[in-house]
């Protein structure tokens, strides 16, 4: 059987501008994962709509959430992690093998690698 490649996505509005999927492409070839990641442009009305059947259906195995989602994204979310909690918002969403909604905020982690 051969082996499906997995969808991930940047979710946002403005998204075009993104520069993630060039980003990830080229991480998941670096170390041999076979992915396809993409941008999607949501309106604020249907993030939580889309994105959640996406999710739930296996459309997508995760999502990175930016502006003007994030907040969504922690309410979409079953399962939430101590940062997300702490923060109310979430820029990482993935369905888990019980099929559900988990949500990470990376952003404080990042800033502080960054510095």
């Amino acid at each position: 059987m051969p082996q499906m490649t997995d969808l991930y996505q940047v979710v946002g509005n403005p998204i075009a501008h993104s520069q993630s999927p060039a980003i990830h492409k080229a991480f998941a070839q670096q170390t041999g994962e076979d992915i396809d990641y993409r941008t999607l442009l949501l309106e604020v009305d249907t993030f939580k709509a889309v994105l959640g059947e996406q999710l739930r259906s296996g459309a997508v195995k995760g999502a990175n959430v930016t502006v003007p989602f994030k907040e969504q994204a922690w309410e979409l979310a079953e399962i939430r992690s101590p940062r997300a909690e702490l923060s109310g918002a979430a820029n990482t969403l993935y369905l888990d093998a019980e099929g559900r909604i988990n949500a990470d905020n990376t952003d404080g982690p990042g800033l502080v690698a960054d510095l």
